[in-house]
């Protein structure tokens, strides 16, 4: 797990002025780092759904795991977030879309996540590109990093913004720098989630 004033050193250090925490399923990490400093963090989430992950940024409240898409997309837009789908279509991992899932929901989503650092084939991430082309719909990127190394692997360059709406904006006309993790940050998460369920 990332310590939050490590974290944020690190974002100062690397030149980053704002990060979007999105823990799975879970919003208390990103809360108590906009505490330390509202300015750099905004309060994401990363949501396991019954048909794969969505991202909300600008969340208020906690969505749980486990709903199906459509519901998950409505609890977000209750709250006026922001939502991307991460990693749409790398099927290592276990948040995956399929194509038909995926079709049923873009009329009501923001933005596609088209490079995401942690995807072991690039083909992963040129698939959700040309998809978010096909469909007219924004791009993010995603570092998706699980330590302090991989943060600002995918980093977005944009005008200002201070919410959803500004964001979409913003989007229009970002320009991003991105680069592959190591393949050998995917054996450190597993070896961490490995000692935290012994530490328990």
């Amino acid at each position: 797990m990332i310590q939050i004033p490590r974290l944020l050193t690190t974002c100062r250090k690397k030149g980053l002025q704002r990060l979007v925490i999105t823990d799975h399923n879970t919003i208390e990490g990103a809360l108590q780092a906009q505490i330390l400093d509202p300015q750099i963090f905004i309060i994401g989430e990363e949501i396991l759904t019954r048909q794969g992950e969505l991202l909300g940024i600008f969340v208020k409240e906690s969505v749980p795991a486990g709903l199906s898409a459509i519901e998950t997309v409505q609890m977000l837009r209750d709250q006026g977030s922001f939502i991307s789908v991460s990693h749409p279509f790398d099927a290592l991992r276990k948040g995956h879309w399929n194509l038909d899932d995926l079709l049923e929901i873009i009329a009501y989503i923001d933005a596609i996540e088209v490079f995401n650092s942690r995807c072991l084939s690039p083909q992963s991430n040129q698939q959700a590109m040309d998809f978010a082309r096909e469909h007219n719909l924004l791009a993010t990127v995603g570092s998706d990093a699980h330590s302090l190394g991989e943060v600002g692997s995918a980093t977005l360059t944009l005008p200002e913004f201070n919410g959803p709406a500004s964001l979409i904006q913003a989007l229009v006309n970002a320009q991003s720098r991105v680069r592959l993790s190591s393949p050998w940050v995917h054996f450190f998460s597993r070896y961490a989630s490995w000692r935290k369920g012994r530490l328990r």
